[in-house]
């Protein structure tokens, strides 16, 4: 074997490597900038397709820099029902009403493709969801954060435009919103703005994919309908529901094409299916900052965490190590008797953390761990309780025994098996 081929092994799995990064900051941040060299964009644009996804290169726009966003083909796409889109983006009601809203506005002619659409008014926007019944404030933080994070509309000032996921919707979907373009609310004057059209001059486009790294098999139906419900989901997917994983053939098949998106699929105690990062992915993201807490969000979660589970288990009254699955819950008021942290960063990190799906709100003001917390790998979640007990009693004989054995623990590099952190990643 000549020197050369090692060396090409390598490099193509470093290619491999970075193109599940990549796929992965998209997952996190909905939009990257397009500046990867191409045969890493080729690379992750066939892993992609291997899960019924496609890479879409936006060029142009408000920014002038082309970017990438990752959306569905049309064979895996989600609902055309502007309503069922929305839920399985994670938008609670107020959110769907306004996003219907600005798609009208942006859309006003259904026989033209959505994206990039005309320029909005926020004014506009709020006075006629208001008017529609929505709470103002709910309206507005739809408006700057909801939407905005989903990628479904961009801001500058007052001026608002659809966002880059509107330009990664599949052919099928859009033509089923075009079917419900009448459905849905429009803005005095049909939104339409005075003058010459203002659309923004940019363009999408779909990532050419080779498909000879694309495998068909008989299977590959079920395999992109079982990835499409597991990643499109919050919440763990009861067995029941995805029947074709209990075949073998299918659950490895499944595996095989999440793994170079960097994902993985797991399942947890009670049988239920979800997929999560792999552990060279993960600590990658991790080192680089992507999809990470911040300081305050982190010390709210472990705030969070040693109320609902940790002090509850040690009392008794809870007896399983997951973090979910038991009633005991939190309130503002009771995290903030803790006062090292202000009560408004408390409420802005829970913010953030529901967005992230790591706590979740049962009732008004009530938090319990969120579903994100199920994505955890076994000895991910080990190290999570660990952080517990050296928050919760750091000068124990626990915690110092736990020190000790980090301590001799060596370092890994990014793409190693080791976990540097127990910040969670994975973005719903």
């Amino acid at each position: 074997m000549s020197s050369a081929e090692p060396e090409q092994d390598g490099h193509d799995h470093e290619v491999a490597f970075q193109a599940a990064l990549l796929l992965g900051r998209l997952r996190v941040c909905q939009v990257v900038p397009a500046a990867v060299p191409g045969p890493v964009l080729a690379a992750a644009a066939a892993a992609a397709a291997r899960l019924g996804r496609r890479l879409v290169r936006i060029a142009g726009g408000p920014q002038a820099l082309d970017t990438l966003v990752l959306g569905w083909d049309s064979e895996s796409a989600p609902s055309p029902n502007p309503s069922v889109l929305a839920s399985r983006l994670g938008l609670p009601p107020i959110p769907t009403l306004v996003w219907a809203v600005c798609l009208r506005a942006a859309w006003p002619k259904p026989e033209r493709a959505p994206f990039p659409g005309l320029p909005f008014q926020r004014t506009r926007i709020l006075e006629l969801c208001v008017g529609l019944g929505a709470d103002r404030e709910s309206v507005e933080r739809a408006l700057d954060r909801t939407l905005p994070s989903a990628g479904l509309i961009t801001a500058s000032a007052s001026e608002l435009r659809l966002g880059p996921a509107v330009a990664a919707l599949p052919g099928t979907t859009v033509e089923g919103l075009r079917r419900g373009h009448h459905l849905l609310p429009a803005l005095a004057g049909d939104g339409s703005p005075a003058g010459p059209d203002r659309a923004q001059p940019a363009s999408a486009h779909t990532v050419p994919v080779d498909q000879d790294h694309v495998p068909d098999t008989f299977d590959h139906h079920a395999v992109r309908s079982a990835i499409a419900t597991l990643e499109t989901s919050r919440r763990t997917v009861p067995r029941g529901d995805l029947p074709a994983l209990t075949d073998p053939a299918v659950r490895a098949l499944t595996e095989a094409a999440l793994l170079p998106c960097g994902r993985q699929l797991m399942q947890t105690a009670d049988g239920n299916w979800t997929t999560g990062y792999t552990d060279p992915a993960a600590d990658a993201l991790v080192q680089e900052g992507t999809g990470t807490l911040t300081g305050t969000e982190r010390a709210v979660l472990a705030l969070v965490l040693l109320r609902t589970v940790a002090i509850p288990r040690a009392r008794g009254r809870h007896r399983h190590s997951r973090w979910t699955g038991e009633p005991h819950s939190v309130t503002l008021q009771e995290l903030a008797t803790n006062r090292e942290i202000p009560k408004v960063a408390i409420n802005a990190a829970l913010r953030g953390l529901r967005a992230a799906g790591l706590v979740a709100e049962t009732t008004t003001g009530r938090y319990i761990p969120g579903p994100a917390l199920e994505r955890l790998p076994e000895h991910r979640s080990a190290l999570l309780w660990e952080d517990l007990i050296l928050v919760g009693r750091p000068d124990g004989h626990l915690a110092a025994a736990i020190m000790r054995r980090r301590d001799r623990t060596p370092a890994q590099p990014p793409n190693g098996d080791r976990v540097h952190d127990d910040e969670e990643t994975d973005r719903p």
